[in-house]
């Protein structure tokens, strides 16, 4: 069976007005590909903006109940034509019927599926002019997913889920492009990027660490979650069960998005991370409050190496200024409390931010092993000259 997009332009019928009328069966244009409309096939009504400006994409599902003819519109849909000509002439149509119809919370937007990873090819987002698309692969899949998950409450699944991605992004900035670790979720999940956007800054709100205000519009389920993994007394979420349990939860839908590091305000590095536990896990992540990084204000920057002083760990990072960014580490990792504190060890100046971060993210994958699943930065069992030393070789690849 074929899953098609028929769009509608309400400046020329009025689709609101139909469904809203309870009518179910209708004659559709077919314009495009007719020959692959065949009863049973699955339809999606997409609305476009039109003049009034309504909320273009998805806002109906149904199936054709047979094949194309030349016929003009005699049925239930003739009177929500706003030309009647169109109507009466005789074109080629197919039947569907309507089996579900979405309310304003349930609808598939158009804007969301801009920032899609997978709904961004779709075909009606390029040539906005047919009337009949047909979709296939994943994008058939997404769409469905997202069908069944938009206006629908989050599951407690769905929440740890997006937990998982703000323990990744903690202290850095949010990004919805591809690749990142929101889209991923997203994508996972079967919930719209700028849902998944949108739960993380409901964690944002909720967790005392950050004073950025975030999102107040996260339900109960959320802070059922949040109080599970955060531990009041340490001031951290406990990483390493939220990892085993989101995989427990999630493992079954194959590939999973991986832990993610983020550091300046660079965005995600698309690194993988090992799924290694240990005892040992450092304080959390510097919030973006803490410091700025503009590109085109800084004549030198230099990849750096923390070493922690029970020697357990190193840190591999970029930066404009290593020194300001060892107090932001130390401070946020409570030396008076946890006895421990980070040292300078090395720096390695270079001449822009750019070769700072191949640099970083080729030593970072050098020792991809190593990195601890919270926080893909900090490396365990590994010691401070071996990193200097690949952190050398990389200077010298990328000059």
């Amino acid at each position: 069976m074929t899953t098609w997009l028929f769009q509608c332009n309400p400046d020329h019928y009025d689709i609101d007005g139909l469904l809203a009328s309870g009518t179910t069966d209708i004659l559709y244009t077919a314009n495009q590909n007719q020959s692959r409309m065949s009863p049973g096939d699955t339809v999606y009504l997409w609305r476009s903006q039109g003049k009034k400006k309504a909320a273009a994409g998805i806002i109906a599902k149904g199936k054709l109940i047979d094949t194309p003819s030349e016929r003009p519109d005699t049925g239930p849909g003739l009177e929500y034509w706003v030309d009647p000509s169109n109507a009466r002439a005789s074109r080629l149509r197919v039947a569907l019927r309507v089996d579900e119809v979405a309310n304003k919370k349930e609808v598939i937007q158009r804007a969301w599926m801009l920032d899609d990873p997978i709904l961004r090819e779709l075909n009606i987002l390029k040539m906005a002019n047919m009337s009949n698309y047909v979709v296939e692969d994943e994008k058939k899949t997404r769409i469905d997913e997202l069908w069944e998950n938009t206006g629908v409450s989050w599951s407690r699944a769905q929440s740890i889920a997006a937990l998982r991605t703000y323990q990744q992004t903690y202290g850095g900035s949010l990004s919805q492009l591809p690749g990142s670790p929101i889209p991923e979720t997203a994508t996972l999940i079967g919930r719209a990027v700028k849902g998944v956007y949108n739960k993380v800054l409901n964690f944002r709100h909720i967790d005392p660490r950050d004073e950025r205000a975030g999102f107040s519009g996260g339900g109960a389920i959320d802070r059922e979650v949040w109080e599970e993994f955060f531990d009041p007394a340490t001031q951290e979420i406990n990483a390493d069960a939220l990892e085993q349990e989101f995989r427990r939860l999630w493992k079954a839908q194959g590939d999973l998005p991986q832990t993610r590091s983020e550091d300046e305000g660079f965005g995600e590095t698309g690194l993988e991370k090992n799924s290694h536990q240990g005892g040992y896990r450092p304080g959390p992540t510097p919030q973006a409050a803490d410091y700025k990084v503009s590109t085109n204000q800084h004549d030198h920057w230099y990849v750096y190496i923390l070493v922690l002083s029970n020697h357990k760990a190193v840190k591999v990072g970029m930066s404009h200024d290593p020194k300001s960014r060892l107090k932001t580490y130390n401070h946020t990792i409570m030396p008076e409390l946890t006895g421990l504190d980070w040292k300078l060890a090395f720096t390695h100046r270079v001449s822009n931010a750019e070769k700072a971060q191949q640099i970083e993210q080729e030593v970072l994958r050098e020792f991809s092993v190593h990195q601890l699943p919270s926080n893909g930065e900090i490396l365990r069992e590994v010691d401070a000259m071996s990193v200097q030393l690949a952190i050398i070789k990389a200077a010298g690849e990328f000059q």
